[in-house]
């Protein structure tokens, strides 16, 4: 198939710059010429694209996300999603922008990642968190999408069959994050009076027991009856019954979640494999310990995570980046859902990429309603953090540099390269126009041009 996008401005984030007035030609799906006009016309080409111009960007990378593949959910290992949900999950990376997602649902087996990417135009690539203490941790908090098959694999088999990072190492779920605050405790609570808290209501108790850093030593019980109160459970719950609750569904996994971590760190060097870990308050001491030894194999995951305070993501990031460490941030959910992360906190997470501290940017998953990465690199461009070129290549370029197997010839734009690219609104970056994988297009004036397979109607 032969395509020719016209009337484009061209960003090259390996470069950091932009062709006002350029064109380009995709061959059999790879980028085959690139001219410095506005208009080439090419009347053999089986299409014709104006990009009204708009930019075209090469297809984004996210790097850290989950739920869209078979297989075991999360670093916990929770049962897998449905179909229908996986499609709706990937077919929104697409209108995103995106066109290479890894999967850090590191359970998953080559077999359950391999069915979808046969079934979605996406590029998918696995990582995997095949190691004794992750497994045993998953196990101990949830694991119930953990099956004989998946405990039958070791972590050099999958590594050899195509796993390109190891991840996601630690998470919410295991390290008493996020998912325990709208998933775990909340589902502990209900099952034993029959009533559900919020994510805040959780997240506030899981705090007076626990401390941001995950430590029983923190625990306030006058913090416990206020955040009992608050959530109107002090009739229900006594003050023991509620440390219990915390202890028995937050913490149960998080000693050995962090010996996991130690686990991996030595496996990454072993095997000559980025490792993507979970970096959060609970999880600060001992990724601080590995990244002397990692350096810049070490990806900390969302460096912008929600347990810490402001100043705290920005001096955490800027000490990591001191044993050459690659920082990450995630988009966060403050423009729709607004439940997990603050106001503060995206101002922070824009003051980090003001700094330079930011190396990658990803969704991840915050309950299923992360933001765009474009959203957050349209507010870092229009608020001058950041030239677009350079916001580009946080989700591009920059991920093929840290994690090499995932997109191999993707990441930026340039003859020969695979034809994974992105065509912007020239006054709103982050509304998708056009979206082409391997030289075909999936969407075409923002609507999606792939089928559901038929038993998802």
């Amino acid at each position: 198939m032969k395509i020719a996008i016209v009337n484009s401005q061209i960003v090259f984030p390996d470069k950091n710059k932009v062709i006002e007035n350029g064109s380009l030609l995709i061959e059999n799906g790879l980028i085959t010429r690139i001219d410095k006009v506005k208009y080439r016309y090419d009347y053999s080409v089986d299409m014709l694209i104006d990009a009204e111009e708009g930019y075209l960007i090469p297809g984004l990378i996210n790097h850290h996300s989950h739920g869209f593949t078979l297989g075991p959910l999360f670093p916990n290992g929770a049962k897998p999603i449905s179909f229908e949900f996986i499609f709706r999950n990937l077919n929104r990376h697409l209108i995103q922008g995106t066109t290479t997602l890894l999967n850090l649902d590191g359970f998953a087996t080559f077999e359950e990642v391999e069915i979808i990417k046969k079934l979605h135009p996406m590029n998918i690539k696995m990582a995997t968190s095949y190691t004794p203490l992750n497994v045993k941790a998953a196990m101990l908090v949830d694991g119930f999408g953990i099956k004989q098959i998946h405990k039958k694999i070791s972590l050099e088999e999958i590594i050899q069959r195509g796993a390109v990072a190891l991840g996601e190492i630690g998470g919410g779920g295991i390290l008493g994050g996020g998912s325990a605050s709208y998933l775990y405790l909340p589902k502990a609570i209900e099952e034993k009076i029959g009533k559900r808290i919020t994510t805040e209501q959780s997240n506030n108790l899981k705090i007076a027991v626990l401390g941001k850093s995950i430590d029983p030593s923190f625990t306030d019980r006058e913090k416990i009856k206020i955040a009992l109160k608050e959530a109107e459970l002090e009739e229900q719950i006594s003050i023991e019954e509620a440390i219990s609750i915390v202890m028995d569904s937050v913490y149960s996994s998080v000693e050995v979640a962090r010996n996991g971590i130690r686990e991996a760190a030595k496996m990454s060097v072993k095997y000559n494999i980025p490792m993507i870990a979970h970096n959060a308050a609970a999880s600060k001491e001992v990724i601080f310990e590995v990244a002397k030894k990692l350096g810049p194999k070490l990806i900390a995951g969302h460096s912008n995570h929600m347990s810490y305070t402001e100043q705290e993501m920005i001096d955490t990031a800027k000490e990591l980046k001191k044993y050459g460490v690659i920082i990450d941030i995630l988009s966060g959910d403050s423009f729709k859902a607004k439940q997990l992360m603050t106001s503060g906190q995206f101002d922070a997470t824009l003051q980090m990429i003001e700094e330079g501290l930011v190396d990658l940017i990803s969704t991840d998953f915050m309950g299923g309603n992360w933001d765009s990465i474009l959203q957050v690199l349209e507010a870092a461009v229009i608020q001058k953090k950041i030239s677009l070129p350079q916001a580009i290549a946080l989700a591009t370029s920059n991920v093929v540099k840290a994690i090499p197997g995932i997109s191999p010839n993707g990441g930026i734009i340039e003859e020969g390269k695979v034809a994974d690219v992105v065509i912007l609104n020239n006054k709103q970056i982050s509304k998708v126009k056009h979206v082409f994988i391997n030289g075909i297009p999936v969407i075409l004036d923002g609507i999606i041009k792939i089928p559901k397979p038929h038993w998802i109607w």
